[in-house]
């Protein structure tokens, strides 16, 4: 089996685990993350060697290949403005004092205040006996 030596990134620990958390330097976390591109790299071994969790080292991988990869994305389209034309105002309904009341065999309707023609008769219409 062919030795492969690893070289050490200095400086990884910037701020000791307080709480069981540690603070990484952006720098070394670069640097491991581009060992770990070459051919043939271990990233678990990557990881052991440096003393952090291989699923943290992969996690920067990660990162790094988002913001790569959002930085080398064709640049958005611009927004346009937004102008509304003005549009004229539905008219209030209009206070209608009457009512109307029609008595069938089955049903009485009542229709209190305006109602137009077309409602009208798409309710007698459903009321109607089937011919």
């Amino acid at each position: 089996m062919a030795d492969k030596s690893i070289e050490l990134v200095e400086g990884l620990i910037v701020k000791p685990a307080t709480h069981g958390r540690r603070t990484y330097s952006r720098q070394a976390k670069r640097a491991l993350v581009q060992m770990c591109k070459a051919p043939g790299v271990s990233v678990a071994g990557l990881a052991m060697t440096h003393g952090i969790n291989a699923n943290l080292l992969r996690r920067w991988i990660n990162l790094h290949d988002a913001t790569e990869a959002a930085s080398s994305a064709e640049p958005r389209a611009a927004l346009l403005p937004v102008t509304t034309a003005s549009v004229k105002a539905p008219a209030p309904p209009q206070e209608c004092p009457g009512s109307i009341e029609i008595v069938f065999a089955c049903a009485t309707v009542r229709v209190k205040g305006c109602v137009d023609r077309q409602t009208l008769h798409a309710v007698l219409e459903h009321l109607a006996p089937p011919a």
